[in-house]
């Protein structure tokens, strides 16, 4: 579900799902990247085919750090959009699936290895079919 939406709405940027170090592993893979972290899922013992996830992701771009902040801002701007387009098709293509809540994001300027851009939090609700 991710990673078909992810490709979606960013067919010519790249995909990454792991640790910052498998980020880091993908140097040459376009931009814009879309990058979901590690995460637990949370399991109801009273129902088994319930499950919670608090998924973290970044959309960055490449910041090259030695442009004013009005071309920072431009990159910014946009992976809010690229951000906001992934929310939409989400719950658009899932709504009837699973329940999105907890919805908060934040804007990110130059972070780990010269990149900017905005980071999601999620909350995914789904039932396990039987």
């Amino acid at each position: 579900m991710v990673r078909d939406t992810a490709n979606a709405v960013n067919p010519t940027g790249t995909f990454i799902h792991g640790r910052n170090s498998d980020a880091a592993n993908a140097s040459g893979a376009p931009y814009p990247r879309i990058h979901v972290y590690p995460f637990t899922q949370d399991r109801d013992p009273s129902d088994t085919f319930k499950r919670t996830s608090q998924l973290l992701f970044s959309f960055v771009e490449k910041d090259e750090g030695h442009q004013d902040a009005a071309k920072r801002e431009v990159i910014i701007a946009a992976m809010d959009s690229l951000s906001q387009d992934f929310i939409d098709r989400l719950e658009v293509d899932y709504e009837t699936d699973v329940e999105f809540t907890a919805i908060r994001s934040e804007p990110q300027y130059q972070i780990l290895e010269g990149v900017s851009g905005y980071s999601l939090s999620i909350t995914i609700k789904s039932q396990v079919g039987c």
